[in-house]
């Protein structure tokens, strides 16, 4: 590897250890003004619990990788304690190392069967509903998975877990998107809800968008606020038993 390039990949790291910090770092970051999850970000930075970035965003719709996921559960939970780290992929020297290891100190999890723990790919909603199910001790509850998307069948439980406990929510189509990278802006949300932090109603919990017309939102819970985008224009959106 070029000295460049490692130079590059540190930056990279380095941007990403100080984005999750327990720190206040930086001011209030720049971009996040009208977001849905602006007081909640707002809120956490002001308590020292997240920071932006040295350009002064914030990057809420931003995807987080698994090192960053945990790094977060770690501050939001008040995890210290540390255990040993077998992953082949997680060393001693790696910036997230520390986090790794409270993770599995702490039980929340176990990385995947060949050994690793890939902190650095994006983590998906079923991945973090895992790992929120485990941290908050809360019971499996594969009756509570009722979604019209595939949920992997090691995820269903905790899935309905935490959406019973009102952790995380489904999409107004129905789907939980199981698949799908969790943004930093539903990162900071669901676990504030999981800490029992209080933001003012209408801005808690993950936006729901409506952008077509004839759109129904039947029998769904929406823990955040539910936006008729312009895109409707004169058309009809349904909200029935929600």
């Amino acid at each position: 590897m070029s000295k460049k390039a490692t130079k590059k990949t540190l930056s990279m790291a380095l941007a990403a250890a100080l984005a999750f910090a327990p720190m206040q770092a930086f001011a209030a970051s720049n971009d996040i003004a009208g977001h849905w999850a602006e007081k909640v970000i707002t809120d956490w930075q002001n308590k020292g619990l997240i920071s932006g970035y040295e350009d002064g965003t914030f990057k809420p719709n931003n995807s987080v990788t698994r090192a960053e996921f945990v790094i977060i559960m770690n501050n939001a939970m008040g995890f210290n304690k540390t255990g040993d780290v077998s992953f082949t992929d997680v060393q001693p020297g790696n910036w997230f190392y520390k986090a790794v290891a409270t993770a599995v100190a702490q039980g929340y999890t176990k990385g995947y069967a060949d050994g690793t723990f890939k902190p650095n790919a994006t983590i998906s909603r079923a991945e973090a509903a895992v790992m929120i199910a485990n941290a908050a001790g809360l019971a499996q509850d594969e009756a509570g998975a009722k979604f019209s998307d595939d949920i992997p069948s090691w995820a269903r439980g905790s899935v309905g877990a935490v959406v019973k406990a009102g952790y995380m929510s489904g999409y107004p189509d129905g789907t939980f998107g199981a698949y799908k990278s969790i943004t930093r802006a539903e990162a900071v949300s669901s676990l504030n809800r999981v800490i029992g932090g209080k933001v003012d109603e209408g801005t808690k919990g993950e936006e729901v968008v409506v952008k077509e017309a004839g759109t129904k939102l039947e029998d769904q819970t929406v823990t955040g606020n539910l936006v008729v985008d312009e895109a409707v224009s004169a058309g009809d959106v349904t909200v029935k038993n929600s």
